[in-house]
């Protein structure tokens, strides 16, 4: 029974895709500043076409939905690489743990966008100056989760964010992630709404021109906004055989700075130290090709470690490649 309610609900997510996806809001992309924030640090779940909203556990929560971290039973760390080959490179670094005597657990992490140098240019000396240049964007998180009731969970994050230009120009600001899931273990289905990244509009401070012939002194600089996401996701357990485990997740997304898109993704896991993944991203601009990944698990010692990799292919960016390793030691059983 519950198979077939799923499969309904499933098939009227799809049929819908166009009533539920408007075209409109295609002409705000590229208007909001911070957009590294944007990017899923929880690899496997970049693997699946980011449906993170659903998926959690360990200190990856920190990357999507910081909801999914309120079930962590103990302390894990999760550290992620993003790149394209093309120098851009982003990183995040997360850890978490449970609090002790409650049913709640802390997180911080660093989230980081870092270009490679590239040589100053102006309309003097267009072959370059032989300055080079570097920028950056980082993010500092500090989160706490809750579950409230057996099968409720919420999560808060906040975020110190700051940009930096060798130019002359940086710019700081605040966000925040709120989230929330809520578990039907008898059904195998999971529901999660999370909010990222809403905050005040954020501008550069700074005068420095490359060039000052012809210019006058710089007073201000216009302010942008940060690229606030709502998505609502929803997670199955479509078999459980022994070792084989399928899960399908799709995921509503609602993006200030671009049209609507909805994703889809599955994950088939096998006796929990294999994981193999894909997904699809629909009404993503530059990104029609479904991403892939897998997963490995491996215990070394009295610590789990498992080693995520994501293949995102794009249009205009070339493929993306992450990886990401989480650690999570085993308590000591005691005597």
């Amino acid at each position: 029974m519950r198979r077939a309610t799923f499969l309904i609900l499933w098939s009227l997510t799809l049929a819908a895709g166009a009533q539920w996806l408007p075209s409109y809001g295609g002409e705000r992309a590229g208007q909001a500043s911070y957009s590294f924030l944007k990017s899923d640090y929880h690899i496997a779940s970049a693997a699946m076409g980011s449906v993170g909203s659903v998926l959690g556990g360990d200190a990856r929560s920190l990357g999507y939905n910081p909801a999914g971290l309120a079930r962590t039973k103990g302390f894990s760390a999760a550290f992620a690489s993003l790149g394209n080959g093309s120098g851009l490179e982003q990183g995040s670094a997360f850890v978490a743990n449970k609090v002790r005597n409650r049913s709640a657990a802390w997180g911080l992490g660093i989230q980081r966008l870092q270009t490679g140098a590239y040589e100053e240019r102006t309309e003097f000396r267009p072959q370059g100056t032989g300055r080079l240049l570097y920028d950056a964007q980082t993010a500092v998180l500090v989160t706490y989760a809750q579950q409230l009731t057996e099968q409720f969970q919420m999560g808060v994050t906040l975020k110190a964010l700051n940009e930096s230009y060798s130019a002359g120009y940086s710019g700081w600001g605040a966000a925040a992630d709120v989230g929330f899931q809520y578990h039907l273990r008898e059904e195998g289905l999971r529901f999660a709404v999370v909010l990222r990244n809403f905050g005040a509009p954020v501008s550069l401070r700074g005068t420095s021109w490359a060039v000052a012939y012809n210019r006058d002194s710089l007073s201000s600089l216009e302010s942008a906004n940060l690229p606030t996401e709502f998505a609502i996701g929803i997670h199955y357990r479509a078999m459980e055989r022994g070792k084989h485990h399928l899960d399908l997740a799709a995921q509503l997304v609602h993006p200030s700075d671009n049209a609507e898109n909805y994703r889809a993704g599955l994950e088939y896991r096998y006796a929990d130290q294999l994981f193999l993944r894909s997904g699809i991203m629909l009404n993503q601009a530059g990104q029609p090709f479904p991403t892939m990944g897998l997963g490995v698990a491996q215990q070394l010692g009295r610590t789990q470690a498992l080693l995520d990799l994501s293949v995102q292919p794009t249009n205009g960016m070339g493929t993306w490649t992450s990886i990401g390793l989480t650690l999570i030691p085993q308590k000591t059983p005691s005597k």
